[in-house]
């Protein structure tokens, strides 16, 4: 029974594969530049699709793929209907509010009616809502620095890894959300019907993790 798994395009994809080869499953084709999306082991008995990581959750949702490799940060801002099962020590990165270098707008009283800029609306309004302030919300699908500078939000809410991207365009880091790593999830009813098979990869995963 052949076990479907899902790949995140983009930054994870190097140790995503990588993890998998050292637990037995060798994708490394997945890495060739080319526009190919499938990619079978070489016993044909698992098979990975590369899946942009915004969608990843969705396909693990549906049973179009039994697990996948996502982002923590999607995990809690979609909310699928999934099983996290494993974390792993890569994709570390941080879900922070940053916004113009020495605006000290996170200091203001009362933060309502603010315009945030982000990819994450359902995380960023409820960490605002936490601290009791309704936020306006505008969804961005990328360059989502740029917003305060030309106006569009007074803050940003997006993923930091080094910070040198909010430095490069003015920002800076003003509060963490959330950390993020990378996450295996799995398809509920894939549990039931695929069990052995899904529990084998888990225990090499979980040693190489």
């Amino acid at each position: 029974m052949t076990i479907k798994i899902g790949l995140p395009k983009g930054r994870m994809l190097e140790d995503s594969v990588g993890v998998l080869k050292k637990s037995g499953l060798d994708f490394s084709a997945a890495l060739n530049k080319s526009r190919k999306l499938r990619f079978a082991t070489p016993d044909r008995q698992a098979e990975a699709i590369v899946i942009r990581a915004v969608d990843l959750l969705t396909y693990v949702e549906y049973g179009a793929v039994d697990m996948g490799i996502i982002g923590y940060d999607l995990v809690k801002e979609q909310e699928r209907d999934v099983v996290t099962a494993l974390a792993f020590g890569f994709g570390k990165c941080r879900l922070s509010a940053a916004g113009p270098r020495g605006s000290r707008i996170m200091e203001k009283p009362d933060l309502s009616g603010i315009r945030i800029a982000t990819k994450y609306p359902h995380l960023a309004s409820g960490f605002f809502k936490k601290k009791g302030f309704q936020v306006d919300v505008i969804k961005l699908y990328g360059a989502i620095e740029l917003a305060p500078l030309f106006g569009i939000s007074d803050l940003i809410v997006d993923l930091v890894s080094t910070g040198e991207t909010l430095t490069t365009n003015g920002l800076e880091e003003l509060e963490v959300i959330m950390q993020s790593s990378a996450r295996l999830v799995l398809n509920k009813a894939s549990l039931r019907t695929k069990q052995e098979d899904i529990n084998t990869i888990l225990a090499a995963l979980r040693r190489n993790a």
